[in-house]
């Protein structure tokens, strides 16, 4: 190595020295010539002057260690709205204030004891959102990994601050201007607030074919069993949706509207539905929870409500009979003798008849439940037989009755129909006699009518109508078949689209959520309910001679008034009086 070399090396390590913060009067210098062989930002090679200042721009925007440069330390520009959601976001997870209880004991005259009893709020348990989130992925659906994490937070808080029991994220609804997102709960009861058991108040129609509005269900019971609660964000407050009522289940079913994420808005459709957002959202969501909520055969048993031994000894006894308070009851719990197939794995649940309905069935009335009978009052009057008529006609309506379906039934025998066109053959071409195309039309006749009455499926086929096909209302996915192990089958529901359910883990863990906008899937466009029939005009008045004192008498006193004489009798009557 020659001696210029040499000393070209040297004066690089030299340069190549770098101080405390990791720079070197090398890389500086490079810096300088790539800028302005580059960008020539300042001019340089025209004003050599102007070097200086390229040199100090340089050393403001280098990077530091142990501290930001000057460039990177000016303040960000954030939003008013975004800072605030941020500082609510902070407050999830502060603990709620314990509850203090103090209790004054008096053992003796001269003695009293104080006790004073702090007691943290304690979470109850939940499926995890975080761990569900990443099985809702593989369905298609779920929420984004900070929003799970804030939401997991503020259902713990929720729970906390209003001791609720058996919590549960049902999904997100999707508006116009804002979403919803809903979490369900045992009724919620307040303070203040009794539930007592239901007693058929109904009344009795006034007139022949009119109908009385059924009664609502009250809470513990039916669709009323369930709170919900509803939000907008994690970090926004929670607000419990009223109760719902059977006449609001059906005016639900008969609308079609999109929600505006606003519960006080009104609901504007037709027909007119009575109540606002708040109300059709509770409506909504009740009849998905019905719908959607699905599981594993045998993951869930059968709750039987246990028998009130107190209200049937205070009857015996001969008390008073009064309003009971009602005990809840949880419709489902999980099986103990669950215990899915290890060899089989999830790969078992792609067969439809594997998944049940875990909720009961809502009928045509608007009800979970049918309404109890009216109980014997003693003492009542029989009312006076019915005429043959309204027998026969009271004995058709109780024939229509709907059957009571029952709870756990598979998820396949929910079906979808869809017509199906019959393709035509195409027409004889052109230059044929007219007999070939005579001879053609009666065989498509012939062959039109044996397809019609040919079945369309091996199963069970709609009745009366060949041209309708059964299609499942639900379709199975299997997701990670790689590693059996790590396997997801999927679930989802053609009737209310973004209602999915999923199995893991070797069908130990399940669950079922809802990301939708909340409306049924309909095949056709959606029609409103035309208008009622214009009533018919009222008849003429006919003109009828005043009552007398002495017929109301008669009429108060339950006796038939006597008929009024006509007035030939009257003229007749003149005569002899005169003579």
């Amino acid at each position: 190595m020659s001696s210029a070399d040499e000393l070209f090396q040297q004066v690089k390590s030299y340069l190549l020295t770098a101080d405390s913060q990791g720079h070197s009067a090398y890389d500086h210098l490079e810096k300088i010539l790539l800028n302005i062989l580059d960008e020539n930002s300042n001019d340089i090679a025209n004003h050599p002057e102007k070097l200086s200042e390229l040199s100090s721009l340089i050393k403001k925007h280098s990077f530091q260690y142990g501290s930001s440069s000057l460039a990177s330390n000016e303040a960000a520009q954030l939003n008013s709205a975004r800072l605030q959601q941020l500082l609510a976001n902070k407050d999830l997870f502060n603990k709620p204030a314990p509850e203090v209880v103090t209790t004054i004991e008096q053992p003796t005259p001269f003695t009293t004891v104080t006790t004073t009893t702090v007691k943290p709020p304690v979470a109850p348990t939940f499926s995890s959102i975080v761990r569900d989130n990443a099985y809702w992925r593989h369905c298609g659906v779920g929420l984004h990994e900070q929003e799970a994490f804030l939401l997991e937070q503020s259902i713990s808080r929720l729970a906390m601050s209003k001791k609720l029991e058996e919590v549960r994220f049902f999904g997100k609804v999707f508006g116009t201007k804002a979403n919803y997102l809903v979490v369900t709960s045992k009724r919620y009861v307040g303070e203040s607030e009794k539930v007592y058991q239901e007693v058929n108040t109904m009344p009795k129609p006034p007139r022949k074919k009119i109908e009385v509005d059924v009664q609502l269900e009250p809470g513990f019971k039916g669709l009323n069993r369930v709170s919900f609660w509803v939000a907008s964000n994690p970090a926004s407050q929670w607000t419990l949706l009223p109760d719902v009522t059977p006449q609001e289940i059906n005016a639900s079913r008969r609308v079609k509207k999109l929600f505006t994420g606003d519960l006080t808005a009104p609901v504007i459709c037709s027909p007119a539905f009575e109540g606002n957002e708040a109300v059709y959202l509770r409506a909504q969501l009740s009849r998905i929870f019905s719908s959607t909520y699905i599981t594993p055969a045998g993951a869930l048993e059968k709750v039987e409500p246990e028998e009130d031994e107190a209200a049937e000894d205070e009857e015996e006894e001969g008390k008073k009979k009064g309003p009971k308070e009602a005990k809840y009851f949880a419709a489902t719990r999980i099986s103990k003798e669950y215990a899915p197939d290890e060899e089989a794995g999830v790969h078992a649940l792609l067969d439809l008849e594997q998944w049940v309905h875990s909720e009961a069935h809502i009928f045509e009335t608007g009800r979970q439940t049918k309404v109890p009978e009216k109980p014997e009052v003693e003492g009542e009057e029989e009312e006076p037989k019915e005429d043959e008529e309204e027998e026969e006609a009271a004995e058709e309506e109780e024939k229509k009755e709907e059957e009571e379906k029952e709870l756990f039934l598979p998820v396949k025998k929910d079906y979808l129909y869809a017509v199906i066109d019959i393709p035509k053959e195409p027409s004889p071409e052109d230059g044929e006699d007219e007999a070939a195309e005579e001879e053609a039309g009666e065989e498509d006749g012939e062959q039109q009518e044996e397809e019609e009455n040919k079945p369309l499926d091996d199963e069970e086929i709609p009745d009366d109508d060949p041209l309708k096909k059964k299609v499942a209302a639900w379709t199975a996915k299997a997701v990670n078949t790689t590693y059996k192990k790590h396997s997801v089958v999927t679930v989802k529901s053609l009737r209310w689209p973004g209602a999915v359910a999923f199995a893991a883990n070797g069908a130990k863990a399940f669950g079922a959520v809802y990301f939708g906008n909340g409306l049924k899937k309909t095949d056709h466009a959606f029609t409103p309910i035309p208008a009622p029939q214009i009533q018919k005009e009222a008849p003429d008045i006919a003109e009828v001679m005043d009552a007398t004192a002495a017929t109301e008498k008669l009429v108060l006193r339950g006796e038939e008034p006597k008929e009024n004489d006509s007035e030939d009798e009257k003229e007749e009557e003149e005569p002899e009086e005169d003579a």
